[in-house]
């Protein structure tokens, strides 16, 4: 059995096929990016949510920078000023001994209780 095939025939049906695959690889190729664009679109509202999310971060912190001073004292600075108020209360108690004991000891300076 002998098979005749036209050249023309032949040469049309390559030409059908490969342009069936150049349409099914331009096809593929447009949806993969459309998929690429879709997903470049995300990325791109994800990063200006950060972007927003960033910006109150920042601006919290410098809120924090500006109350932390007015709210917070040192442990030292603390300790300081609790040793200064014992230092105070210290001598307070050791003049109203001295003035007791001259009352005492009758050298009040003249002035009668």
């Amino acid at each position: 059995m002998l098979i005749q095939v036209d050249f023309t025939y032949v040469v049309s049906l390559f030409l059908g096929i490969a342009g069936a695959f150049w349409g099914l690889a331009r096809m593929l190729l447009a949806q993969s990016q459309k998929h690429i664009d879709e997903k470049f679109k995300g990325i791109a509202e994800t990063l200006r949510g950060q972007d927003d999310a960033w910006r109150r971060i920042e601006r919290d912190v410098m809120d924090l920078r500006a109350e932390l001073p007015r709210d917070y004292v040192r442990r030292e600075d603390h300790n300081r000023v609790i040793g200064a108020i014992h230092v105070s209360i210290d001598n307070l108690r050791l003049t109203i001994e001295r003035h007791l004991l001259e009352r005492r000891h009758g050298g009040g300076g003249g002035h009668a209780p």
